[in-house]
């Protein structure tokens, strides 16, 4: 069975950063990236000039940071979309399309196939999956008007922006989604990205965190003041490796040296960082990649920065019934230090024939019992369920007891540093940092 997080040696993950770094090449998207190159972030505030354009008032929406035609969305300035008049939500109390075939849009092995048969069963039904490679041209075949989607899976919130001010997606009518507020975490039923949820629904969560070999390399990561410093202090050199992509080892490196802003716009913060991470790698001939799932397991790293969700994909590639005891993880920011927290989303395709059922289905999928199949028998990610804690998988056998740091809870989702969308200019500087520390300069 092929990694749920890995297609053609990129994880989705990776291509939604990169996806967000480069801009989409998608119809009007194009034309926002384009006017927001030389934009400040640091302004935060809605109604403000420097944040919603300079006649005071933003046609997408309001709140966030400026930067980009489009509000930019940060924890700390929420931003609340617009809902326009030619792009309004369906009508409640209609009733499922018949005969319909509900064709969806997602990343390989990111939806369980158990999900989509007994969702056909019920509604009398066809569901359609299409998998995409990689984002952006993922994001390029639905705006080219040649499809027909109802749903996409895997959005994640560094895209959203730029998909809502497209028109790419269309309203939620949360009135055909009741296991939303159900069994949804309540931090999550409006997100700093989307605030009352209006365009889309949380799909996955995780944490990113430290994932080592505990039978090769004796540190005890958990119990340090800082946990990050170990990659700075005592990093096994030549099986150090960090995450692949230009955000997350910069923000590793800032949450080091306690700053809380991993979307800082500060050429001198950006830059230390950047020299940090250098020091790791001549100190250790780190390497970057996202296989932590499979270099952990077999020996190729004893030491890796790596997401939550990666550390449940890596059961894919052990003997059945092997609960890799000489695999650990550990999130920091339960030592009270900075770091990260993620989600991506699922949204409705504003090319929907069938919205009636592609409401149905995301319900469906936050069915609280479905929501655990899908988490525990295919993605190896979990979605922010009420029902899913560490006594309860650790209790059920599902997950071994000494990786029930790997489930993420709604505390530490809460209290998690967020790496969001960064304005062009930005983007920039860590794109150039990153290259930097790549080629060892």
């Amino acid at each position: 069975m092929l990694d749920p997080n890995q297609q053609n040696g990129f994880t989705r993950r990776e291509f939604m950063k990169r996806a967000a770094a480069a801009g989409l090449a998608v119809s009007g998207a194009g034309a926002f990236l384009a006017a927001c190159g030389g934009g400040a972030q640091t302004t935060v505030g809605g109604n403000s000039p420097a944040a919603s354009g300079a006649s005071g008032a933003n046609q997408f929406g309001s709140g966030g940071i400026a930067g980009a035609p489009y509000p930019l969305a940060r924890p700390d300035a929420p931003v609340t979309w617009t809902i326009p008049s030619d792009n309004q939500p369906i009508d409640s109390n209609m009733p499922p399309e018949k005969g319909a075939t509900l064709k969806i849009y997602n990343w390989p092995y990111y939806l369980a196939p158990s999900l989509m048969k007994s969702f056909e069963q019920k509604y009398d039904c066809k569901v359609d999956l299409t998998t995409f490679p990689d984002l952006e041209p993922g994001v390029a075949k639905i705006s080219s008007g040649q499809t027909d989607f109802d749903l996409m899976f895997g959005l994640q919130i560094y895209d959203v922006g730029k998909l809502i001010a497209s028109k790419l997606v269309q309203p939620i009518n949360q009135d055909y989604i009741p296991n939303f507020k159900a069994n949804v975490w309540d931090s999550m039923q409006s997100p700093f990205y989307d605030v009352g949820s209006r365009f889309t629904i949380p799909y996955s969560v995780w944490n990113t965190g430290i994932m080592w070999r505990n039978d090769m390399f004796k540190t005890d990561i958990q119990g340090l003041p800082n946990p990050w410093d170990i990659f700075w202090n005592g990093a096994p050199k030549n099986k150090t490796h960090m995450l692949g992509n230009p955000r997350d080892p910069m923000a590793m490196a800032m949450y080091w040296r306690g700053q809380t802003d991993p979307n800082s716009s500060d050429p001198t913060v950006i830059d230390q960082a950047k020299n940090d991470i250098l020091d790791v790698v001549m100190a250790t001939n780190a390497k970057f990649d996202h296989n932590d799932y499979n270099d952990i397991p077999k020996g190729g790293a004893w030491l890796h920065q790596s997401w939550s969700g990666n550390v449940g994909s890596a059961f894919y590639f052990l003997p059945k019934g092997d609960t890799a005891p000489y695999v650990s993880y550990y999130w920091p920011g339960d030592s009270g230090v900075p770091a990260s927290v993620d989600n991506d989303t699922v949204v409705v395709l504003n090319t929907a024939k069938s919205p009636v059922l592609a409401h149905l289905f995301i319900d469906w999928v936050l069915d609280a019992e479905n929501a655990l199949t899908n988490y525990t028998t295919y993605t190896g990610y979990q979605m922010p369920q009420k029902n899913v804690t560490p006594e309860s998988l650790v209790g059920s056998g599902v997950v071994p007891d000494h990786l029930a740091t790997t489930v993420v809870t709604e505390e530490q989702f809460t209290k998690g540093l967020r790496v969001c969308e960064l304005a062009p200019d930005v983007d920039t500087l860590y794109q150039n940092a990153y290259q930097q520390v790549q080629a060892g300069v």
